[in-house]
């Protein structure tokens, strides 16, 4: 694999050139010596002969001098240069992050905690090319980064992809790449972060805050939603009905004679009797429908797009598969009944409030007239009189 830059190799090369130099110039001093030595012989003096021998040695020395300065420098520079050179693999190797550097298209250095990285040796990871350690879903988008880094359309970039390691363990990676212009050419350096760790704790976090919010939406005992989500979703569903003029029912429920139940079994058997009523309406309610306790033993079904006598059939059948089915508390069966009111938007009011408050009055209706039924909102009595059924 070669370095990442050639300027050492340059700078050995010019002063093997002017070691060349030298010595050429030497041999052509001598030869010039030697033919006015035999000029002067042959028609000349002795002065004539040392002046121009002092000439030509005054000639070679600045050369010289010249030369070897000249060389002197690019020692220098060379000297400097692989300092530098130690420097940076001392850094590289050293590294906790992945380095990989690409000039001119062709992979000039990988740092030993990228080979750690992917389980590649650095021949293997050139052999192969970086992309082929992509996981297939993450590669359309790394190969099209890739490609505009090389084309220079990109001058840095960061992102994240998916990884698969020699030995088949996926890691996710996150890459900071940089370019810059080298002898002409586009230069990559990538720096690799492998972050698995820290996107699994982000994955657990996310997780811990949905089971947070799931539980805090709802009930610990039914596992129903609780009031709070109710009002979220009921305004919601509310201006989604005004707008598409779509009708929303709601049904009240409540189990008759709760409070004997508790007295007689204990507050276990009671805590079985809300369970078995909130798993008879979670299993007949649609994925569109809300199922919510309401407080106490009281239920609240919320039904969006679902006509007044829809509903009330809806509340019939439920009443009828919970009074036939009673509850088991240990070995004992508990018979089980509910009372059912039943209100729609826009028939019996124009706003949520309206429609619970007409439901409401249905269940007190119901429960007054004998409890184990289903009442609807325009047989209820009026809401002062439910409120009064309360008390």
């Amino acid at each position: 694999m070669s370095e990442p830059s050639s300027a050492p190799a340059n700078l050995a090369e010019e002063n093997t050139a002017l070691r060349t130099e030298i010595a050429r110039l030497n041999k052509v001093v001598e030869a010039l010596m030697n033919r006015a030595e035999r000029s002067t012989q042959t028609a000349g003096s002795e002065f004539g002969q040392f002046q121009t021998t002092l000439m030509l040695e005054d000639l070679v020395r600045r050369r010289t001098e010249d030369l070897e300065g000249a060389l002197r420098h690019n020692e220098r520079i060379t000297q400097e240069l692989r300092q530098s050179e130690a420097r940076f693999r001392g850094l590289a190797n050293q590294s906790m992050v992945g380095i990989a550097i690409v000039e001119c298209g062709k992979v000039t250095y990988i740092n030993p905690r990228l080979q750690e990285m992917y389980g590649y040796t650095a021949d293997e990871l050139n052999t192969l090319g970086f992309m082929s350690v992509v996981v297939d879903e993450d590669r359309p988008k790394a190969s099209a980064l890739l490609g505009r880094r090389l084309s220079g359309e990109l001058s840095n970039v960061q992102h994240s992809f998916r990884a698969r390691r020699k030995d088949g363990d996926i890691i996710d990676v996150e890459l900071h790449g940089s370019s810059m212009q080298i002898e002409g050419g586009i230069a990559l350096i990538s720096l690799t972060l492998d972050v698995t760790e820290r996107v699994r704790a982000e994955r657990e976090v996310l997780a811990l805050q949905s089971q947070l919010r799931e539980q805090s939406i709802r009930d610990a005992l039914t596992g129903l939603y609780n009031r709070r989500h109710l009002d979220e979703v009921l305004a919601r569903e509310m201006l989604v009905a005004q707008r598409y003029h779509r009708p929303v029912s709601i049904v009240m429920v409540d189990i008759d004679h709760f409070k004997s139940v508790n007295d007689r079994y204990g507050h276990s058997a009671g805590d079985m009797v809300l369970r078995h009523v909130a798993d008879v309406l979670k299993r007949n309610a649609r994925a569109s429908d809300i199922c919510c306790r309401y407080g106490g033993e009281e239920f609240l079904l919320l039904m969006p797009g679902m006509p007044p006598e829809a509903a009330r059939l809806r509340a019939e059948q439920l009443r009828r598969e919970i009074a036939s089915s009673p509850g088991i508390h240990g070995d004992i069966p508990i018979k089980v009944t509910a009372s059912f009111g039943v209100a729609s938007y826009p028939m019996h009011g124009q706003d949520s409030t309206r429609v619970i408050h007409a439901s409401d009055a249905a269940l007190y209706a119901a429960k007054n007239g004998g409890r184990n039924q289903v009442r609807s909102a325009e047989l209820a009595a009026p809401l002062d009189a439910a409120q009064s059924l309360r008390k």
